[in-house]
């Protein structure tokens, strides 16, 4: 059977080996996952302790560079251990080898990159060694920023990570994994700006807050980007405009969407994208809570965005 592989990167203690010990204490992630075999090429500050790899039915080599990680040594390796999972702590100072990326064995497949960035020390990497960061981070599937404080600024970090790599799911993190408390919040936009416009890529983000926090948004002046998805029965004035988010596949979405109204929707155009500047304002619903509808103002067409898919990090 394979053994599925997940690749870990991030500059040296940036939490890499702390990321690890964790997955492997998380009972949910480790369920029916067998022996684990760590491939550490880079030893920082926390390291793991004979105590702890028993503990977890894990074994542990230690390798130079990445050079060494042939396809031969992994097939050796994995007659040697049977692992049913593989992690692998990269060396920070290299770029994802092409033999990791595109040349894994099948009984070894690269499943996913998760990458590690401290937050106190990002904006000094990022001015001086982008290079660097953005090996790290160009093939990443998760970005975990830790040891965030009340004074990291979540927006200048997604902005800098999302410039690198548009598909990567970022995580916020305090300092000793804790939920990460930033003054600023860690939504990409300004809940306080006299409009907030909400960017192709900060809808996904933006709705799930609205969900959750619909009266934050009471008399708030917005700008949204969607898709005139339906219409509604008997009103010819109000219209549902939304983006679909992908559950699995193209085949498999669900429905991100909000009532506009205060529109002449016999002058659009069912399926067409909309850029709507308006106000938003709560509603109550049947069983109970609110939902926002948005009262708008400024109605033009919008270009489909290049990916319309909504993500939500």
């Amino acid at each position: 059977m394979a053994a599925p592989v997940y690749l870990f990167t991030g500059f040296l203690d940036s939490g890499k080996t702390t990321l690890i010990k964790d997955t492997l204490n998380d009972p949910q992630f480790m369920e029916g996952a067998g022996r684990t075999l760590i491939l550490c090429l880079e030893q920082g500050e926390v390291g793991y302790e004979e105590k702890f790899l028993d503990e977890h039915n894990a074994f542990i080599e230690f390798f130079d560079a990445s050079t060494q990680l042939t396809t031969e040594k992994m097939r050796e390796l994995d007659t040697i251990y049977h692992p049913g999972q593989v992690f692998i702590e990269y060396n920070g100072s290299e770029a994802v080898s092409e033999t990791l990326l595109t040349g894994m064995p099948e009984f070894w497949p690269l499943v996913e990159i998760l990458s590690t960035v401290d937050a106190t020390t990002f904006d000094l990497y990022i001015q001086n060694m982008r290079s660097m960061i953005y090996e790290q981070l160009r093939y990443s599937d998760v970005v975990i920023v830790n040891r965030c404080t009340e004074d990291t600024s979540a927006m200048s970090l997604r902005g800098n990570i999302k410039a690198i790599n548009k598909n990567a799911q970022i995580y916020y993190e305090g300092a000793f994994g804790e939920p990460a408390n930033m003054k600023g919040g860690t939504l990409p936009f300004d809940k306080n700006a006299d409009v907030i416009d909400i960017k192709d890529d900060d809808y996904g983000l933006w709705y799930m807050d609205a969900l959750d926090n619909p009266d934050s948004y009471e008399n708030k002046d917005v700008i949204l980007r969607g898709q005139y998805v339906d219409n509604i029965r008997g009103y010819h004035q109000s219209f549902i405009m939304g983006r679909r988010a992908m559950v699995c596949c193209e085949a498999d979405t669900s429905l991100c969407a909000l009532t506009v109204t205060g529109v002449r929707i016999n002058e659009l155009t069912l399926g067409e994208w909309l850029q709507v500047q308006g106000r938003l304002k709560t509603v109550p619903i049947e069983g109970g809570g609110k939902t926002l509808v948005l009262y708008a103002e400024k109605v033009n067409r919008y270009r489909q965005p290049d990916n319309p898919y909504v993500t939500f990090s």
